[in-house]
């Protein structure tokens, strides 16, 4: 099976959408705010939202480096005249 960057972006963008509205339901809210709702990190679903949003992020500015790869160093001095040697 392959899968595209943009299938990747668009499972995540859709799995949070899902998570969002999840979360602004009142069955879900009774749930989260219940004593007895606890994680063993303290995160909720708040928490998992925010780290979907910051991997589609960090996928949208990596594309960049796969289309425009930066460009190699074409600095021809000796390493060691840098440092001053």
């Amino acid at each position: 099976m392959t899968i595209t960057i943009e299938e990747i972006k668009s499972i995540i963008a859709g799995s949070e959408e899902t998570l969002r509205l999840l979360q602004n339901q009142p069955e879900y809210q009774a749930i989260e705010n219940n004593e007895n709702f606890i994680t063993q990190n303290e995160l909720g679903l708040a928490d998992a939202i925010q780290a979907l949003s910051e991997v589609y992020q960090a996928i949208t500015e990596s594309e960049c480096d796969l289309v425009n790869p930066p460009e190699p160093a074409t600095d021809s001095r000796d390493p060691f005249d840098l440092l001053g040697y």
